[in-house]
């Protein structure tokens, strides 16, 4: 891909991050993203917590899900009726615990195949300590209608 069409690609990543309403709900926003890399921030809502302001477990599986899928819609035009995507299997490692404080994920792509993507993914807070790392494989399929 291109520069311009990378770019142009990246600007509807944010978009669709904005769009969906689950994302929208747990307060997810597109940071950056290049080729292979994407970073996706989720603001900390006491409604994706659990007791002592802790974040669920859940909401940082989902971060995890959202940036690899990105990172690896780095590889094809996403919001596009040429190509389909779609998670084939997530795996979570709770690190610490995410107390009250906003977190980022970054996503970079391990593996590329045809159809196949391997990301992994890494979840900070500000300060830069890990507390979640995983691993997302993600399909991007040409469709006949591309």
């Amino acid at each position: 891909m291109d520069e311009e069409a990378m770019q142009k690609n990246l600007d509807r990543m944010a978009k669709v991050i904005d769009a969906i309403p689950f994302m929208k709900h747990l307060a997810m926003e597109f940071v950056e993203g290049g080729e292979g890399f994407a970073s996706v921030r989720m603001r900390y809502q006491d409604e994706n917590s659990t007791a002592g302001r802790a974040l669920h477990g859940g909401a940082i599986a989902s971060l995890i899900d959202t940036t690899g899928a990105m990172a690896a819609w780095t590889t094809a035009m996403i919001a596009s009726p040429k190509y389909f995507g779609s998670t084939v299997g997530v795996n979570v490692n709770y690190l610490s615990g995410v107390i009250g404080e906003d977190v980022v994920a970054e996503g970079r792509i391990l593996k590329r195949g045809k159809e196949i993507i391997y990301t992994d993914v890494r979840v900070t807070n500000e300060a830069g300590k890990l507390l979640a790392q995983g691993t997302v494989v993600y399909r991007i399929v040409e469709t006949e209608r591309g």
